[in-house]
């Protein structure tokens, strides 16, 4: 290799660790009251401070929180989330890929509960719609009716309600405390539904447009079929989101005496 050449290799490797070391540093150095308000856990309003400290986080909502390595969440994506309904009034087996959830920026916190001690965080949420599109898998029954395809879809939900539950437990590192997450089960009820999926029983547009219109005419009972799929996919997304929180910060970062 020419003399040039070696030279601005070793050149572009320098700057690559150069790099690499600040991009660490930096996210090492992050406090939580660079990201968001802090509340102190003795406070009579800390419910209150909670909530407010949540929604002025919208604004970071479509660009992520690049400090702590996690993308955007509006619009949220979904990889792949799959449901097998075995029976009931919807008997279908179904997977999503790519599925896209817009619409979180707009979101409400209605009341915020914190349970330090017992490390539970309960958040009820009003969102006045949501929009989903990503390509689908579908085969089995809608009520009376056989329902196959796979192809694009869309799907929009207005007026929407939705309940967080967050649980877990005491880590201490360090002599530090943290929340060490559990889980959180996410709950979503929508006041309408209009579910759309492209190219059905093979693309037959008389069948195809037929079911369309069943399901929108009937979407109370496909919803409530579909439901876990989009309480899985949220409940993913933002469980990751909390986990990153929780291990980055302890709760004497998080919540100051």
């Amino acid at each position: 290799m020419p003399v040039p050449a070696r030279l601005c290799l070793v050149i572009a490797v320098i700057v690559a660790l150069l790099i690499a070391v600040v991009t660490r540093t930096s996210a090492a150095a992050v406090k939580a009251g660079d990201l968001f308000d802090l509340c102190k856990r003795n406070d009579p309003q800390l419910n209150e401070c909670v909530k407010d400290s949540i929604t002025k986080l919208r604004a970071t909502f479509k660009k992520g929180i690049p400090e702590l390595r996690v993308p955007s969440l509006d619009p949220m994506v979904v990889p792949r989330i799959s449901l097998n309904q075995g029976n009931g009034p919807v008997s279908i087996t179904s997977s999503f890929k790519d599925l896209h959830i817009q619409g979180f920026s707009d979101v409400q916190i209605n009341s915020v509960k914190v349970d330090l001690p017992n490390f539970r965080i309960d958040v009820d949420c009003y969102l006045p719609w949501f929009y989903t599109w990503g390509d689908y898998d579908i085969k089995g029954q809608i009520l009376i009716l056989p329902i196959s395809g796979n192809g694009p879809s869309w799907s929009n939900y207005t007026d929407v309600r939705g309940r967080a539950v967050i649980t877990g437990h005491e880590v201490v590192k360090k002599n530090k405390t943290y929340f060490g997450m559990e889980d959180m089960k996410f709950d979503v009820d929508v006041g309408h539904a209009t579910i759309h999926m492209d190219n059905l029983f093979n693309g037959n547009k008389a069948l195809g447009d037929t079911m369309n219109q069943f399901m929108s005419d009937n979407w109370k009972a496909v919803y409530s079929e579909l439901k876990p799929v989009i309480n899985e996919a949220v409940g993913t997304l933002l469980r990751d989101v909390a986990k990153k929180i929780f291990d980055k910060f302890p709760l004497e970062e998080l919540f100051p005496m």
